[in-house]
Order: C-alpha cells, then structure tokens, then sequence
C-alpha cells in the first residue's frame, strides 16, 4: 500500500506495519491501543514523522535497533530517539559531523513498553554490532530484528563484534518467546526456525578465497549454507573469526 507521503508499506498484522524506505530499508510501526512505536528511521530522505502522526492517534516512541546510517538517517525528523547506551558511540560514528536536533535518550534491555493492548519486551540482539536490540511483541509471538537477523548477516564494519558473538546471541535468541521474526531489509515475517541455519552456517563456515568479495569497500568473505531451516548469507572480514564457534 502507498499513503499520500510516499511511503509504501505491507500489513503485517493490522496494527504492525513494516514500513518500505529507499533502497531495501524497512521500519516498523508498532500501533497500540494507548501509545506506538516506530522501530527505525531509514534514510530520512522524507518526513517519517509525518507519516507516523498521519497514521496514528496516541503518543509514540521512536527507537533504533542499531546506529548504521540507513536505520537512523531519519532521527532528525523527531524530538526524541531512543538507543541501548552501547549503541550511542556507533550512531554518533555514523551520523554526519553536525548538531542532531533530537534528543537521544536510553533504552535498557529487559525494559517493557505497554501500548494498552500490547507488551513489548526489549532483548538484547548483539553481534552485526554491539549494541544492537529487538522488540519482542509478546501478544503477537512476533520479534522486530533489525539487521540482527536478516537473511544476509553483515559482520564488519565499525561496531560489529566477533563470529562468536554473534553466536552466542543467535543461540539465546532461539530459546526467547516468539515465533516468527522481521529484519531491516524485508517485508516478510520469517519463522523463527530460519535463525538454526544462521547457526548451522557458523558451525561449517566457509572462508577460502572462492568466497573473498568487496562488500561496500571492505574486504569480506561470503558463506552460503541452506539446510531445511532455510538460506543463510554470512559477510563477514577475516578479523571476526579468530575465535571460531566450535
């Protein structure tokens, strides 16, 4: 669907929106009975804020997932963002050399937000970087990713912790309370099933010069699994892998 500010967007639920910014990027609209949250700012390359105050009637919270340009390039269209504290060094990296007109304020993991008909747990998803976050809508099974869990998992880069970090978080998360999952750079929901071949992948991961690439100006490798649980790309530099996983 398109609404009169350009911006399309697909019903997950009926009240959970994934939102399509430029160039594959996607935040998500969380609307509550008594309060919403918008998870991520795209780009910024349009009023974000005005399409959220067009589409909703209570307050809201904006948050990032994580600080990369294309999850936080919209902040400057709101007073206030909210970001685990881990995460401040990263978005303030990222952002252009200039006074930002919000206010960045912290989110803690293990905090719930109430929206009056919803709960939403905030979790920790660290690995693609450090201080990356989920939001976990109990009522709905369903958990809003970020790049932590998209079908390319993107390991370098300034932030990123090391392949067994990301590891260990894919474990944890696999054991948490939901179902189904969306990432940054889809509209689909995925079943939570898919993560196991995010983990099979590191536990047989490919590092050889067949699969040596350029990823935006870094040199990275690229290992290809698919197992029954689904595909998994994982980018990674030689760096995040001097402790293997097993």
């Amino acid at each position: 669907m398109q609404n009169n500010s350009s911006y399309h967007y697909t019903k997950i639920r009926e009240n959970i929106w994934q939102i399509a910014e430029d160039k594959g990027v996607y935040c998500t609209l969380i609307k509550g009975k008594s309060m919403a949250v918008l998870m991520d700012t795209g780009f910024g390359c349009r009023n974000l804020r005005t399409f959220v105050e067009e589409n909703i009637s209570t307050p809201y919270m904006v948050i990032n997932s994580h600080g990369h340009p294309d999850h936080i390039g919209g902040n400057h269209w709101f007073d206030m963002v909210y970001a685990s504290k881990e995460e401040w060094e990263i978005i303030r990296h990222f952002e252009e050399q200039v006074e930002k007109p919000y206010q960045l304020k912290e989110i803690q993991v293990g905090e719930q937000i109430f929206l009056g008909d919803m709960c939403i747990d905030v979790v920790r998803l660290s690995g693609h970087t450090k201080g990356s976050i989920g939001l976990l809508v109990q009522e709905e099974k369903l958990l809003i990713a970020g790049d932590a869990l998209n079908e390319g998992l993107w390991l370098f880069n300034y932030g990123s912790l090391s392949m067994k970090e990301l590891y260990e978080t894919l474990q944890r998360a696999i054991h948490m309370d939901f179902s189904t999952y969306l990432c940054g750079h889809s509209d689909q929901e995925y079943p939570k099933e898919k993560i196991l071949a995010h983990i099979h992948n590191m536990e047989h991961l490919k590092v050889d010069e067949s699969t040596k690439q350029n990823t935006i100006g870094f040199e990275t490798y690229c290992s290809s699994y698919r197992d029954s649980h689904g595909s998994s790309d994982i980018v990674f530099t030689s760096d995040k892998i001097s402790g293997r996983v097993i």
